[in-house]
C-alpha cells in the first residue's frame, strides 16, 4: 500500500495494524493535535484540529472521510507532519 510506505518514509515506522496506527495518533497529541474519529455505516471520518492552525482538513478543502479508520489515521498525521516541516506550525 502506497499510503503505508510514505508512512514509513516520513516517520520511520513500519504501520500493519491499528496498534501501529495509534503510535501515529499519540504523535499528534505529543504536538497539541485533537483527533477526531467518526465511524458509522458508510461513513469513516478521521481529523484534526490544532489551536493555531484549525481543522487540518478544512486548510484543504476537502471531507475527511475515508475507506478505514486506519486510512483516515495514517492519511492526517502524514498531513499533519507535511504541514509541521513546511513550518506552517
Amino acid at each position: 500500500m502506497e499510503l503505508i510506505e510514505k508512512v514509513r518514509e516520513k516517520f520511520g515506522v513500519n504501520v500493519e495494524n491499528m496498534a501501529d496506527a495509534w503510535k501515529l495518533v499519540e504523535w499528534l497529541e505529543e504536538r497539541d493535535w485533537v483527533v477526531y474519529i467518526i465511524t458509522a455505516k458508510n461513513r469513516k471520518q478521521v481529523d484534526a484540529w490544532h489551536p493555531s492552525y484549525g481543522t487540518l482538513f478544512a486548510q484543504f478543502g476537502e471531507v475527511p472521510n475515508f475507506e478505514s479508520i486506519f486510512e483516515g489515521i495514517l492519511t492526517v498525521a502524514l498531513l499533519a507532519k507535511e504541514l509541521e516541516e513546511s513550518g506552517h506550525l
